[in-house]
């Protein structure tokens, strides 16, 4: 199991046992509508972005390092529906889902000495998680506790890419963004049950954005130095200056939790 992973169920974990509810025993792949089964929504969209830009060390034939500049553009939407007993429970299988998505990023080299620069582009398309796919199964997934005043619902979801190489022109690779948020959605939040009962259908909001993706990892970052890793956009070297490196990203998305009542 990858170690995001990891940390994204203990999150979830964490959130649910802190919640006032007692979550019911067992795992359900229920997919009837009986009456009094819970319908959960879990939807949203997203963004993200990431720029890199080393300047070249030297000048002219003397040059060691060309001048490079990496931008990333993120977008992202889902639509994931589970059915849940009133009871509440656990469900990895959605009876219904659409979800979709583009990475697409731009470089441009300019070479060392009197060389052309050079210029490329790729695009990589993502999709739902195939629930065949053994390293898909975790996701997406629901968590509902109902207890007492309130129900708690924490839903999972993933996108995944579609191929897989990304399409590139030239000489261009999909650099790893820091953090590819739409690889561990998340969300939690709870909803009274007297709300529920009176309208049977309640909706609740959510936006994540600068920090609470999975533990221990930002949803932006930046680093402006002499050196600036760009697996992390952390600095590895003195600050900078004129000539310095550069590294940005930002990840955020907003969605809805939604749970009905089959009457």
């Amino acid at each position: 199991m990858p170690p995001k992973l990891v940390g994204t169920l203990a999150v979830m974990a964490a959130l649910l046992v802190s919640a006032p509810v007692a979550l019911a025993a067992g795992r359900t792949r229920a997919t009837a509508l009986a009456k009094g089964d819970l319908v959960v929504t879990f939807s949203g969209a997203g963004s993200g972005s990431y720029h890199f830009h080393e300047p070249a060390a030297g000048a002219g034939s003397a040059c060691k390092v060309a001048d490079t500049t990496y931008s990333e553009t993120d977008s992202y939407h889902w639509i994931y529906r589970f059915v849940v007993p009133p009871t509440g429970g656990i469900s990895d299988t959605p009876v219904a889902l659409t979800a979709e998505g583009q990475v697409s990023s731009s470089e441009q080299l300019l070479q060392c000495a009197a060389n052309a620069a050079v210029a490329s582009t790729c695009t990589q398309a993502l999709r739902a998680p195939a629930l065949s796919n053994a390293t898909d199964l975790t996701y997406p997934g629901v968590t509902v506790g109902v207890a007492g005043r309130y129900v708690t619902v924490g839903a999972l979801g993933e996108l995944v890419p579609a191929t897989s190489q990304p399409q590139c022109s030239g000489i261009g690779v999909l650099l790893p963004n820091p953090v590819e948020a739409f690889g561990q959605l998340q969300a939690n939040v709870s909803i009274a049950r007297a709300d529920l009962a009176a309208s049977g259908d309640v909706t609740k909001r959510f936006t994540i954005a600068g920090s609470g993706l999975y533990a221990g990892v930002a949803l932006s970052g930046s680093c402006n130095s002499s050196s600036c890793d760009p697996a992390t956009c952390a600095s590895t070297s003195t600050p900078g200056g004129a000539g310095a490196s550069t590294c940005g990203f930002d990840e955020s998305y907003t969605g809805t939790i939604e749970v009905r009542v089959v009457k």
